[in-house]
């Protein structure tokens, strides 16, 4: 529980950097400082049967990954999952932390990311007249209000984002037509105008988003054996 507090203090004082709707307001220079954290594996552990079937569960809900992230004994795996996918705590702790702050699939998410960017928070697309910056490529139209380097910080690229997508899914029916959304616009998807390439795109995000989460569910059941084995 110590360690849970730990990371969410951690990853709250980043959000002072945000140009756009901060949580506190910047004081000086040094909290301008990129996300720091020092992270270490946990190694197995071993539950109690009422423990384990209640994992079981939750790996079967309708968000299991939200719902483990959010439990005591599972949230430090789940941090440690994402931070071996991503290859970084600095990136994947801010995206964990906006994503369950906003109550979004993080399947949905990381998906999304690894289509974007692959993970990379310098990733960089020059279009016709716009650039896509960042680990959520966040386009310079779409974000007029963010500087340079807003649009390479992990933590305001991870806020808005994912704030846009959250957008995305409240005008949408369900979430890849919101994904579809976020990368071809509003407009031409209710106009039935959707691109090819948003329709590979999307069924990218469909694709690798099913072998993360068969992904996972291997990995917690790794990591949480049951007693009888």
């Amino acid at each position: 529980m110590a360690n849970r507090f730990l990371v969410l203090y951690l990853v709250a004082g980043t959000l002072a950097y945000s140009t756009v709707n901060p949580v506190t307001p910047v004081q000086d220079e040094s909290e301008k400082a990129r996300f720091d954290f020092t992270w270490e594996a946990d190694t197995r552990t071993r539950l109690e049967p009422e423990a384990y079937e209640n994992i079981l569960n939750l790996l079967d809900s309708e968000n299991p990954i939200l719902a483990l992230y959010r439990e005591d004994v599972t949230h430090q795996r789940v941090v440690d999952f994402f931070v071996q996918l991503t290859g970084s705590p600095e990136t994947a702790l801010p995206v964990l932390y906006h994503a369950e702050r906003a109550d979004i699939s993080l399947s949905l998410v990381f998906a999304l990311i690894w289509t974007e960017s692959r993970f990379s928070p310098v990733a960089v697309n020059q279009n016709a007249t716009s650039i896509d910056r960042g680990l959520f490529q966040l386009n310079s139209r779409t974000f007029r209000e963010l500087t340079d380097d807003d649009f390479f910080h992990i933590d305001v690229n991870s806020f808005h984002g994912i704030d846009y997508l959250v957008w995305c899914l409240r005008h949408t029916e369900d979430e890849y037509q919101a994904v579809a959304v976020y990368n071809a616009g509003l407009t031409r998807v209710r106009a039935g105008q959707t691109p090819a390439s948003t329709l590979i795109y999307v069924e990218r995000i469909r694709t690798y988003r099913a072998q993360l989460r068969r992904r996972f569910r291997q990995y917690i059941l790794d990591e949480f054996p049951s007693r009888s084995t």
